[in-house]
């Protein structure tokens, strides 16, 4: 009886209930939430209408909104892989004041954090795809606010839609020279050792980087660029944002506000984990085994 009890409960922890809008939702597993996480991806018409009437001041105070909550979800990831702490022990950290209404985001991760007894896949993939979701819809607003820039002002120059971009397929690599090149699991750490090889091309977006490691100092240097970038011991936040540890050019568009975190242990390897939404790439043979913030093993 007890080993029926215990298939019983393993069945339990991997399936997950929620009720939005009235509706009681029930996803056997982590993949099959991630399908309905999919579709939360893009910004709602009814968001993009608002926008369009909001000024110059409002649009910034959005935008700093959705840093500020992009933030709050790294540095809970971040910390759970360094300390080992469960995000379901993390979960008191969200911010649940900065989670924007659409698409009934704050409905999920409030449920996911009033949930006990389900596997932390479910967790993670919730985080995984809400800064995805973020991302997009910081891009949103900054598309209005560069459009409000450009405008000569009055009404009508308000009332017209700037080009938007939505959330790319995650398979989809940006530029034809990626096609040697893996894009790094999203929000999951992949170790790459660089006393092996020194010097590696790293892709943020279409951008070509170099890595290098000089002795103990590891630095970041875009192809053609003069401007090298030295990252300190410990984690390194690299992106658009003037934030990061690592400030980058920002005309480069399909670099993230944060991009890539890196991190520089005492030991011979180095951890890159992406949290954008445009993917990092590097040579597939410098990829060996991933992991998550569960510190389970994944195939990157």
């Amino acid at each position: 009886m007890s080993v029926i009890n215990h298939i019983v409960s393993s069945l339990r922890r991997r399936s997950f209930k929620i009720k939005i809008s009235g509706s009681n939702l029930t996803f056997a597993s982590p993949n099959e939430f991630v399908q309905f996480l999919s579709i939360r991806l893009t910004v709602p018409s009814e968001s993009m209408e608002r926008f369009v009437h909001l000024d110059e001041r409002a649009l910034q105070r959005e935008a700093r909104k959705m840093l500020h909550a992009y933030q709050n979800v790294i540095d809970i990831m971040a910390t759970s892989k360094q300390s080992g702490e469960t995000l379901s022990n993390l979960w008191r950290r969200l911010d649940i004041s900065k989670v924007p209404d659409d698409h009934d985001w704050p409905t999920i991760l409030f449920a996911l954090g009033n949930t006990e007894h389900i596997i932390e896949d479910y967790r993670h993939e919730a985080l995984s795809n809400y800064m995805r979701f973020l991302d997009v819809r910081r891009q949103a607003v900054d598309s209005f606010r560069d459009h409000s820039n450009k405008s000569s002002g009055g009404d009508s120059a308000m009332t017209s839609m700037p080009r938007y971009t939505s959330a790319p397929e995650a398979s989809a690599s940006p530029d034809a020279a990626l096609d040697m090149y893996s894009r790094l699991p999203h929000c999951h750490t992949v170790e790459v050792d660089l006393d092996e090889k020194t010097d590696i091309t790293v892709f943020l977006g279409s951008n070509r980087y170099r890595l290098t490691k000089h002795g103990e100092i590891l630095t970041l240097k875009e192809s053609g660029a003069v401007q090298t970038y030295m990252l300190k011991p410990g984690r390194n936040t690299v992106g658009r944002s003037s934030q990061c540890d690592v400030h980058l050019n920002s005309r480069q568009s399909d670099i993230s506000r944060q991009h890539l975190i890196v991190e520089i242990n005492t030991g011979r390897r180095v951890s890159l984990m992406d949290v954008s939404s445009r993917g990092t790439y590097v040579r597939p043979d410098l990829i060996g085994e991933s992991h998550d913030d569960t510190g389970t093993v994944q195939q990157a």
